[in-house]
């Protein structure tokens, strides 16, 4: 992992999350390094998208605490976790009705700016956000992030009337431009065909090797996650099953007995390495084929 730091950029330390007497997340502890970029995998309903809201501070654990270089954040809000330098994509797409391209991207930049307080105030600082965004020439600039992403023939066309592949650049555009030093990805390719799936984890290889930044990405598209990944953490039942390389993990039993049931574990064949990677190919390929949705407390309680 070249270029990772040694001190965690990103720690989790024994959350904890129940929806009534439904534990969703138990006990799960991790860390995310500096210039990293961990995979977190898992079937619907493992939990994966709890873990995201907690680190996020959309979800309190109880118990646990979330740790962002050191400082625990655990009891502050989102806004303020952003203004620490945490941005998140979100699994569900969701657009401001009558925003431009150009407009969504301006909103994240306002959350990383001392130009801006955040979408609270977007409006009234409008003009010199924008004139502060447009006079950005750095690398993570709104006007760079347009380029590098395919957006900027778009940039002023409505957000709304766009495909999702697009829409999916709108959101990673709009938390890159906040300058985060954390970035969360929620399915960020879900739905999208596969060359338009691998220009996306181009991308984020170049940007986390250019910024050092560390990456937490939730996919459902396993080769997705293996192609972007310096390391994967597979949950099940809201617990940490397997934890390492992306070929060590998807090629685990207990991977295969989450996604194929506890019979998987009785027919395998004695593992090597050729076996492990034959079960990679396996489950990145029939999970390749889902739809890629996230789970919800529905989810949860429904494995539970």
């Amino acid at each position: 992992m070249s270029g990772v730091g040694e001190s965690p950029a990103l720690e989790l330390q024994g959350i904890t999350v129940r929806f009534g007497g439904v534990v969703a997340l138990s006990d799960v502890s991790l860390q995310v390094a500096e210039g990293e970029t961990v995979g977190l995998i898992g079937p619907n309903g493992a939990g994966k998208t709890t873990l995201i809201d907690v680190i996020a501070g959309n979800r309190r654990p109880d118990p646990g605490e979330v740790v962002l270089y050191g400082d625990r954040v655990t009891r502050l809000p989102p806004a303020r976790r952003a203004h620490r330098g945490l941005a998140r994509t979100f699994q569900t797409l969701s657009l401001f009705d009558g925003m431009t391209v150009w407009e969504h991207v301006l909103l994240g930049y306002a959350a990383g700016t001392p130009h801006g307080a955040g979408s609270g105030r977007f409006v009234s600082q409008r003009k010199r956000l924008e004139d502060a965004a447009k006079s950005d020439t750095s690398e993570l600039g709104p006007v760079a992030l347009l380029d590098k992403l395919g957006l900027a023939a778009v940039a002023d066309e409505l957000a709304s009337t766009q495909s999702v592949g697009v829409v999916r650049m709108v959101d990673m555009a709009r938390a890159l431009a906040s300058r985060p030093k954390v970035l969360l990805l929620d399915e960020p390719v879900s739905g999208l065909p596969e060359p338009e799936a691998r220009a996306v984890a181009a991308a984020l290889q170049a940007i986390r090797k250019e910024h050092s930044m560390a990456l937490m990405v939730i996919e459902h598209n396993l080769e997705f996650a293996r192609l972007v990944s310096d390391r994967m953490i597979a949950i099940d039942f809201g617990k940490v099953i397997a934890e390492g390389s992306p070929d060590e993990v998807l090629g685990s039993d207990s991977l295969r007995v989450a996604y194929f049931g506890e019979e998987a574990e009785a027919d395998a064949p004695t593992s090597d390495a050729a076996t492990d990677a034959a079960t990679a190919a396996e489950l990145a390929s029939s999970e390749a084929m889902t739809t890629g949705e996230g789970e919800d407390q529905h989810d949860v309680a429904q494995r539970a």
